[in-house]
């Protein structure tokens, strides 16, 4: 029975991988895409902003490089600016899913990476925020004094979706994160059994659970069961959550990537087009119909 144990989890530690490792994202994604309801086609364009890409090296071996996108506006700005930190998925580092990122910052936020392939403990998530605010204060930097400390929020997909809840619990900045998107995060009973524990109740920001209804998540690496008890442990908090019909995991990234956008610019820049996706009865998610197993509280 041991034996038969180690090879289901091999099984799942494999799928999880493999699920995440094929899609990286390509630019023109969201073409990919049929969206059928008005703010979630507007968000998952791109925004007014050009954007600049740069790349850090690091110190630490497991981040190797920090990727950097931000609105090139933001070297004459003389205001601060928004930012999210993204947490990879299962061998998908930064560099492969460049295209996000770079949405991401067209709608006016500054973005980091790295290149770490395993991130479920979110420390290396952190050392990506560390590495914003060390910018925001090295005076030879384009970011220098343009990072918004008070409007940084998260997002990660899959094992990325564990080190949100790692990173936004865990740890000294934990308390920077005002909103956080864990995507396709896999299951706390798979989670354990990979090493990569979490503990959803320990979030204390607004918090959106997205994954598909396809079999790879559906059947195992984030399912219904899952989700909703991710959801219920959440307390005192804005929370919503729901599920893209016919979408399997690697896709749930990209394409849920319109209400990523959204719910960031709401929480962290009070934006009230986006709240209109999230907020009250007529919430544009709550009647979408590409989207099922939608609820939300505290909103």
């Amino acid at each position: 029975m041991k034996i038969i144990k180690i090879l289901i989890l091999l099984m799942a530690g494999a799928l999880c991988f493999a699920a995440c490792n094929k899609d990286a994202v390509s630019d023109g994604y969201q073409d990919k895409y049929i969206y059928t309801s008005p703010l979630e086609t507007k968000y998952a364009a791109d925004g007014n902003y050009a954007v600049t890409h740069e790349t850090h090296d690091a110190v630490e071996p497991r981040v190797g490089q920090y990727q950097v996108w931000y609105p090139t506006a933001v070297k004459s700005s003389d205001h601060r600016w928004p930012a999210v930190v993204v947490a990879n998925g299962s061998g998908v580092n930064a560099s492969r899913y460049e295209p996000v990122f770079r949405h991401l910052a067209s709608w006016g936020f500054i973005v980091v990476g790295n290149e770490d392939p395993s991130t479920w403990d979110g420390l290396t998530t952190i050392l990506s925020l560390q590495h914003l605010l060390d910018l925001d204060g090295d005076a030879t930097s384009p970011l220098y004094g343009k990072l918004d400390t008070t409007a940084i929020g998260l997002a990660g997909h899959s094992q990325g979706g564990v080190s949100v809840f790692n990173a936004a619990t865990m740890y000294d900045l934990s308390h920077l994160f005002r909103a956080i998107v864990p995507q396709s995060c896999t299951t706390p009973a798979l989670s354990d059994s990979l090493n990569w524990p979490y503990v959803a109740s320990q979030v204390n920001v607004p918090t959106l659970l997205m994954a598909g209804t396809g079999k790879s998540d559906a059947d195992l690496i984030c399912t219904l069961e899952s989700m909703c008890q991710n959801y219920d442990s959440i307390s005192g908090q804005p929370v919503m959550m729901g599920r893209l019909i016919d979408i399997e995991h690697g896709d749930v990234l990209p394409r849920g990537e319109a209400y990523t956008m959204a719910w960031m610019l709401y929480w962290l820049c009070n934006d009230q087009e986006a709240a209109r996706c999230f907020v009250g009865n007529d919430a544009e998610m709550l009647h979408n119909s590409q989207w099922q197993d939608v609820k939300h509280k505290n909103i």
